[in-house]
């Protein structure tokens, strides 16, 4: 206001001097006063330009503290974001876990019934082996004539895996696998069961490999190691005979009236699967779509898709929500 003010004299000096100047005829005096007018106006301009540069740089720094503001109030929504995103899977994985101790459970009880029905029937056997009273002379031929129920006259249902198969097939599906949660998905309608998972052993063992194993035979898997050997025309490896071992194990197990799973989408075993469907025995390949031969899925009797039930023998970690 002050400087204003100067300014306001000093143009009206610079008038008084003009126009004094002009009358009385002195240039000197016109003189001053043009330039008290020239000094009062530039001093003007500077004035408003500094006041507005000034308001400017006023601007600028409230619109930099809002931005930093609203940058903070994104961070924190995101963050919000991140927290509800890791419940949400946590809830998920947890309920999936809950599905998966459900389905246990409906396998038991499927046993349970299976067996208790199974035991009636050879009690109501017995019961009536019982009431007939044969004579002292036929006695001992009708005793040598009844044999018990034997194992090998219950239907089995024989499951052959394919290790290397299975682990190519889980790491495009990015999965970790649930060994547990396989023999429950694959099994759950049978009572008689076999597992067999066929894997090849690179010398010296590693103990990563051991506890695998362990782990396999603990889920009473038999486990089937065969040698590997090194490639020559790379530096991958490959496992020896195990295509061919898995198919003599089935021609040389399976029964008439058994049932066949044959874990892996190779093509290689269709003359061993056409061999055991001649003795009616039905065959389920479960395997990758993309890893499934053409064929081997025409000839089958059913065809599971791991990409199908990845979620339900999939293993899931708890995880950690802030």
């Amino acid at each position: 206001m002050k400087f204003d003010r100067a300014i306001l004299i000093t143009m009206s000096f610079s008038v008084g001097c003009i126009v004094t100047g002009t009358i009385t005829e002195k240039p000197l005096l016109k003189g001053v006063g043009e330039v008290a007018a020239i000094a009062a106006i530039s001093s003007g301009v500077l004035v408003k330009q500094n006041t507005s540069d000034t308001n400017k740089q006023k601007q600028l720094t409230e619109f930099k503290k809002e931005n930093s503001c609203l940058q903070t109030q994104l961070q924190q929504t995101q963050n919000e974001l991140n927290k509800l995103g890791k419940k949400f899977q946590t809830q998920n994985t947890r309920q999936r876990l809950n599905l998966s101790e459900l389905q246990k459970l409906q396998h038991q009880h499927k046993i349970v019934l299976k067996t208790i029905a199974h035991l009636e029937c050879k009690l109501a056997s017995n019961e009536k082996t019982a009431s007939i009273k044969p004579d002292s002379s036929t006695q001992n031929s009708k005793e040598t004539s009844i044999k018990p129920l034997t194992q090998s006259q219950e239907s089995v249902t024989r499951v052959y895996i394919d290790g290397n198969n299975l682990n190519f097939a889980l790491q495009e599906l990015l999965v970790e696998l649930d060994y547990d949660a396989l023999r429950i998905e694959l099994t759950s309608f049978a009572t008689c069961t076999t597992f067999k998972y066929y894997t090849g052993v690179l010398e010296p063992v590693t103990e990563g490999h051991k506890r695998f194993i362990a782990y396999l035979k603990r889920l009473r898997y038999e486990v089937v190691e065969l040698p590997v050997l090194h490639r020559c025309d790379s530096n991958a490896f490959k496992t020896v005979g195990d295509d061919v071992k898995i198919a003599v194990d089935m021609i040389g197990e399976v029964k008439s009236g058994d049932q066949v799973i044959l874990v892996s989408g190779d093509g290689d075993f269709i003359p061993a699967i056409e061999e055991v469907q001649r003795r009616g025995v039905k065959v389920t390949v479960v395997a990758k779509k993309g890893m499934l031969s053409e064929q081997l899925s025409q000839i089958a009797d059913d065809v599971v898709l791991l990409d199908d039930i990845q979620y339900k023998i999939a293993k899931y970690r708890k995880l950690n929500v802030a």
